[in-house]
């Protein structure tokens, strides 16, 4: 048996008085409750910048005085990455309790032990499981949460939620700027969703292709829900009816590079198509190939 990794950061006079600041801020009901949650911050936002990693503070709900009157949260926004959601463990707790306001917008959640004076508290690991309760002995190693928030920095995926908010990166167009009318009559036959929310992108396989441009389009539910059922589609665009054969559309898990789900064109192809419900926190990436070229976009919920 090896013994888990844990980091503990000692809770000074200042990590009390932040924690005393911002209970005060809330409800008398909710003090306790907000003074435990500054600290478990706190002790993520010192490990954080140990490791490297830039935080903002002031984007965190955790320090939002109107938040604190009503939510139990303890979200610590890290520059480039997302928002951590970092909750506390007493001393005799077998599990890290998540509260229902705290499911929403986070890249994983830290369990934070404070010990029983509350003069230190111990990183025990992370998890990326949305639940009520998550039993520490199933939580992921912090080098596991490390290894997961830079692989977040390198790709700088496409965050899914912000759409829900109508809140695009650049180069995400509206379809009819990307298919013809025809194309777009196909869809809205086929489509069952109502009123989804989609967005699509235009990709250049550059001299595989010719003069081939195939349009990525990805849509998702009008409202964010615990089971969000994604659709990816690939069309040709411009004068070609036809997908070139042998072009492949992959959906990949980006943490293990597992391939979940393939399809190729065959010949007469006019569009490729997949639905996935993906699990929430969950960073995977699109891949569209033709022989050896490729061009991949990556996503996180």
């Amino acid at each position: 048996m090896i013994e888990p990794i844990t980091f503990t950061v000692p809770l000074s006079f200042e990590a009390h008085d932040i924690a005393q600041q911002c209970a005060e801020k809330s409800s008398p009901t909710k003090f306790k409750q907000v003074y435990l949650n500054t600290l478990a911050v706190y002790a993520v936002d010192s490990y954080l910048h140990c490791m490297g990693f830039e935080t903002n503070l002031e984007k965190s709900e955790s320090r939002d005085s109107l938040m604190l009157k009503f939510v139990d949260v303890a979200d610590l926004d890290v520059v480039g990455v997302g928002k951590i959601e970092c909750r506390p463990v007493l001393p005799d707790a077998d599990a890290c309790q998540i509260p229902y306001d705290a499911w929403g917008d986070r890249i994983g959640y830290v369990a934070v032990q404070l010990d029983q004076s509350l003069k230190q508290a111990t990183l025990l690991g992370f998890t990326r499981t949305v639940a009520q309760e998550v039993p520490l002995a199933d939580m992921n190693s912090l080098e596991d949460l490390l290894v997961y928030m830079n692989r977040i920095q390198q790709l700088k995926p496409v965050n899914l939620m912000n759409w829900f908010d109508e809140v695009f990166d650049a180069g995400w167009q509206v379809i009819d700027e990307l298919l013809n009318p025809k194309q777009i009559q196909f869809r809205s036959f086929r489509s069952d969703k109502a009123l989804p929310i989609d967005r699509g992108q235009k990709i250049d396989l550059g001299m595989q292709l010719a003069e081939h441009s195939v349009a990525l389009l990805v849509t998702i539910p009008p409202e964010p829900d615990s089971e969000l059922d994604i659709v990816v589609e690939l069309y040709p665009m411009g004068n070609q009816t036809y997908l070139p054969p042998g072009l492949k559309l992959m959906l990949t898990d980006e943490l293990s590079a597992e391939v979940i789900l393939q399809t190729e064109s065959r010949d007469s192809d006019n569009f490729l198509r997949f639905e996935f419900t993906p699990d929430l926190r969950e960073l995977f990436s699109i891949t569209v190939a033709l022989g050896e070229v490729n061009v991949k976009q990556s996503f996180r919920l």
